[in-house]
């Protein structure tokens, strides 16, 4: 995947295993340690297979590290960290809402490369979006690269702030679909189907729809339109949505999810738990 000599996981919640889970795929699979300072966690994670664990960070040359703990522990871990690293370490940060400049200045390496994964990486299906000052070396970028590339699809942008746009549009993303997708299962129940039934089809025709648009190469509206005949069920179906103004909705939720990735920025790598969330 890269030619680090170790892949270091620093920070294995959902977002972290989503990335481990996905890389013990990758061909050929990278040596992995995970390190994860949380007992309970450890145990979860013992269950699996294909990479070490630990609950001290250690980082020898060549190593690329990719940090995945919540931001509001980032203070606290670069305060006890930073001497671990050196002006050169490359980091891959996936945490939500701390800009490059701030972690780079926390832990003393000019090496960072800033993304917004999300948990669809766990089975090859990701979408992340990442960015590099120009200080950044193209190794460290290529190797960040070809991480997120193994588990999904990737693309580098020139300006910082649309990361934060990303993280509503990519890493809240799944939890948003998935909200609708829930609600097609509620009525698929509602109307006398089992639950495993309704899932099978809710799931069939999102990820269907998904294919179409992508290999089609229509805009989504297009779709929707092709599928709509005057005075028909589907018609009415959009009527109703537009008369709750549902698009809108989802703008507004998508734009207060990018405002408050902005605001964690704007509080700096030093915040204290409870100062910054995911």
């Amino acid at each position: 995947m890269t030619n680090a000599a170790r892949l270091i996981i620093v920070g294995c919640g959902h977002m972290g295993l989503a990335i481990v889970r996905g890389l013990l795929g990758a061909t050929p699979r990278p040596e992995i340690v995970v390190v994860e300072t949380s007992a309970d966690r450890r145990a979860v994670l013992s269950t699996y297979e294909g990479f070490a664990m630990t609950s001290e960070l250690e980082i020898a040359d060549d190593d690329f590290v990719v940090l995945a703990v919540p931001p509001q522990v980032f203070g606290a871990f670069a305060d006890a960290e930073r001497h671990k690293f050196t002006p050169r370490t490359p980091v891959l940060s996936v945490m939500a809402g701390l800009t490059a400049h701030a972690i780079a200045t926390a832990l003393g390496t000019s090496q960072v490369v800033r993304a917004i994964p999300n948990t669809p990486s766990e089975v090859f299906e990701g979408m992340s979006v990442y960015f590099a000052e120009p200080a950044v070396e193209q190794r460290t970028i290529s190797q960040a690269d070809e991480l997120l590339r193994s588990i999904g699809k990737a693309f580098r942008v020139g300006a910082e702030e649309l990361v934060d746009d990303a993280t509503a549009i990519c890493g809240g993303g799944p939890a948003f679909v998935s909200y609708i997708v829930d609600a097609f299962c509620q009525f698929a129940t509602s109307c006398g189907f089992t639950e495993a039934a309704g899932r099978e089809m809710a799931v069939q025709v999102f990820g269907g729809t998904a294919t179409l648009i992508a290999e089609s190469g229509k805009p989504p509206m297009q779709l929707c339109r092709e599928v709509m005949t005057p005075n028909g069920t589907t018609e009415r179906g959009i009527a109703a949505f537009d008369a709750a103004g549902l698009k809108k909705s989802v703008l507004t939720a998508l734009a207060a999810s990018a405002h408050r990735s902005r605001e964690l920025a704007s509080m700096g790598a030093g915040a204290r738990p409870g100062e910054t969330d995911g």
